[in-house]
Parts: C-alpha cells; sequence; structure tokens
C-alpha cells in the first residue's frame, strides 16, 4: 500500500490531498455547527488554506515521472467537469438565496451572501475535479483486474 503512494503522479496526490482537507473542513463544519451554532461554524472553512500549500508539498523532483498525454487529457476533462459542476452550484445557491428572501418579503439581497458563494463555488469546483481525478485513476479504469 505505501508503495502505491510513491508512485502516484502528482495530480493524484493533490486530488486526494483536496478530498482529504475538503472533507475535514465539511465534517468540522457540520460538528461546530450543531454544537455552537452555524454563525460560528464558519470558521471551519478557515482549514481550506491549507489547500494552498499543495505547490510546496508536491514538488516534482528529477525522479519523479513526468506526465503523459494520458495525464494531460485526464486533468483537461476534470477542469472541464468541474468547471461545469461549480458553474451549476453558483447559478442554484444564487437562486436559493434570491427564492428565500423574496418570498420572505425582502426586496434585497445583502452582499454578505458573495463571499458564502464564491466559497461554495470554489468547494465544488476542488471537489469535483479531485474526485474525478481519482476516478480516472482507479483500479477499474486503468483496467486493472485486482
Amino acid at each position: 500500500m505505501l508503495y502505491i503512494i510513491f508512485v502516484m503522479n502528482i495530480e493524484l496526490k493533490l486530488a486526494w490531498l483536496n478530498v482529504f482537507v475538503i472533507s475535514l473542513t465539511l465534517a468540522l463544519f457540520v460538528v461546530i455547527g450543531l454544537s455552537v451554532g452555524y454563525l460560528q461554524a464558519f470558521g471551519a472553512f478557515g482549514l481550506l488554506g491549507f489547500l494552498g500549500l499543495t505547490p510546496f508539498l508536491y514538488r516534482k523532483n528529477s525522479d519523479a515521472s513526468a506526465c503523459d498525454e494520458r495525464d494531460l487529457a485526464v486533468a483537461k476533462k476534470a477542469s472541464l467537469v468541474a468547471g461545469m459542476f461549480s458553474y451549476v452550484a453558483v447559478v442554484l445557491g444564487g437562486m436559493l438565496i434570491w427564492f428565500f428572501h423574496y418570498f420572505n418579503g425582502k426586496e434585497f439581497i445583502s452582499v454578505h451572501y458573495l463571499p458564502g458563494l464564491v466559497t461554495l463555488a470554489a468547494v465544488v469546483l476542488l471537489l469535483v475535479r479531485s474526485l474525478f481525478i481519482i476516478s480516472q485513476y482507479s483500479s477499474k479504469a486503468l483496467g486493472s483486474n485486482e
């Protein structure tokens, strides 16, 4: 199992790190939200800052295998799929905010919802891209019979 971690390419390592950090963040958000309150629970999204460390954690060294055409194609498809899901999340999120405000008799929507909408788009983008990459490099996708 440990050998598999060393032979993974950089994209796959980054995808697993993204899934781990986002899952930890969402779990912490729910736990804090249930125990203290959801306004205080938004502080859990500060853990997403660890995703900015990925260029320093997974630097390409001389003995790492270079990416081939398949790796580039997987990354391109993952970015396209994640972008589409992120767009849908922003549209649905914006429409849900409008829906609840409109039917509660409010004429205007506060700008304080925009950071949450941007965070939603970023989380969906990173999570879907990472899950797509992981699914493409799984043993079934590679045609392994193990």
